[in-house]
């Protein structure tokens, strides 16, 4: 293995050897890193004197010799591997105008090796533990993106997002073999390595969460759940897979045993540390509320109204980070402006639903004023409007035996 130059593309883009290291966070000559890492992508081609001129120069600039700069540019290219102190034999080869990395060095590159131990762990002739072990290395073996700091070069993308599926594949079907063997800690390891990776792939946070919650880590596994419905909501605006929200739901059940007295179990509903203020649920919560206040409305003739806050952003190309803080803003500026009774939820990316009982169209036209006001009054000043609408909750209609 110290023999051996050791590649990393996987994460970072790194040459070792016997302890000399090369890497592409040195920033001096973007070309010098491109170059390298197009030749040993393509180990096993010859890759063209033209195809080299429009990898690194295909923008055309202006007051380029292309040829010149190409001989440059492959100067300070051996100039630079020289410093892996490799003995004898030349690194990149030159043959008839086209350019190769010398395959008869000693050399292993971790995507020829990541993607044999995908291949071998997809082997359903294996025994499990075998093909784990094989799932275990490529696991190991895929330390974040292909070459990160390429992202978004055309050559690149494709390349990076084929070893990206390889690597969730492999995840999968690792997950799926340890929870058939009832795993849950080796589960609990792989997914927040991987969501790590991935963020938003949601079966990995899904079997997170669950794991969590069957080795009894209940309150990890609702904190988890927290932080993916809020991540969910900042970057897209979407509410959890009803999957997840059902797992929460049977999380927040957590089986008890018998009690008799029931003072113990008014101390177990008794809510924590509470504010005077109006109470942030989760939408699956709010939309059990709001279907209890449909029927109590069918029932008491008493008005329920809706309130959808909306913000938008007055800075055209903003990134999610403004609305975010702008968001976090508003849930506070709701909080503060409601009464501890009334319940509120984040409904989408950039909107907040709020139910207010026993309320005219007027009171309820002035609270969602004042609730504007006070957010555009907050400091420091954000870039963002907010907007509202109000409607009227629809009693339940319960159908008759007879219906």
């Amino acid at each position: 293995m110290a023999d051996k130059i050791q590649i990393r593309m996987l994460g970072e883009f790194t040459l070792t050897y016997q302890g000399n290291v090369i890497s592409d966070q040195d920033n001096r000559s973007k070309k010098i890193w491109t170059l390298l890492e197009y030749l040993i992508t393509f180990h096993k081609k010859e890759i063209s004197h033209a195809t080299l001129i429009n990898l690194l120069w295909h923008n055309n600039e202006s007051n380029v010799d292309p040829e010149n700069a190409l001989k440059t540019i492959l100067h300070r290219a051996r100039t630079t591997l020289d410093k892996l102190h490799y003995p004898s034999s030349k690194l990149i080869l030159h043959h008839r105008d086209n350019y190769s990395w010398n395959n008869d060095v000693a050399y292993e590159v971790d995507i020829d090796q990541f993607e044999h131990a995908c291949t071998l762990a997809d082997d359903p002739n294996l025994p499990v533990s075998e093909r784990l072990a094989h799932y275990n290395h490529a696991f190991q073996l895929y330390k974040g993106k292909f070459l990160p700091k390429n992202a978004e070069d055309d050559w690149a993308i494709p390349i990076a997002t084929y070893y990206h599926s390889l690597y969730i594949k492999a995840v999968h079907n690792m997950i799926e073999l340890l929870l058939a063997a009832e795993e849950y800690e080796q589960v609990i390891q792989i997914c927040s390595a991987a969501v790590a990776i991935d963020p938003y792939d949601e079966p990995l946070h899904f079997h997170l969460i669950r794991s969590l919650y069957l080795t009894g880590e209940r309150k990890k596994a609702i904190e988890q759940y927290d932080k993916v419905i809020r991540m969910f909501y900042d970057s897209f605006g979407i509410n959890p897979s009803e999957e997840l929200t059902q797992l929460y739901q049977e999380i927040m059940k957590e089986e008890k045993s018998p009690v008799a007295d029931l003072n113990i179990i008014k101390e177990h509903l008794r809510e924590q540390n509470a504010q005077k203020t109006a109470y942030l649920c989760d939408y699956s919560v709010f939309k059990n509320l709001y279907q209890i206040e449909a029927r109590s409305a069918a029932r008491s003739g008493l008005s329920v109204f809706l309130c959808l806050i909306t913000l938008t952003s007055l800075k055209p190309n903003s990134d999610t980070s403004l609305m975010a803080n702008a968001m976090e803003r508003m849930s506070g500026t709701i909080a503060q402006s409601l009464r501890s009774g009334d319940v509120y939820a984040r409904f989408s990316v950039n909107q907040y639903i709020i139910m207010l009982p026993s309320a005219s169209y007027e009171n309820c036209t002035t609270i969602a004023t004042r609730i504007q006001k006070s957010f555009a009054n907050s400091k420091p000043h954000l870039n963002v409007a907010s907007s509202y609408a109000l409607s009227e909750l629809e009693p339940q209609i319960f159908l008759t035996d007879e219906e």
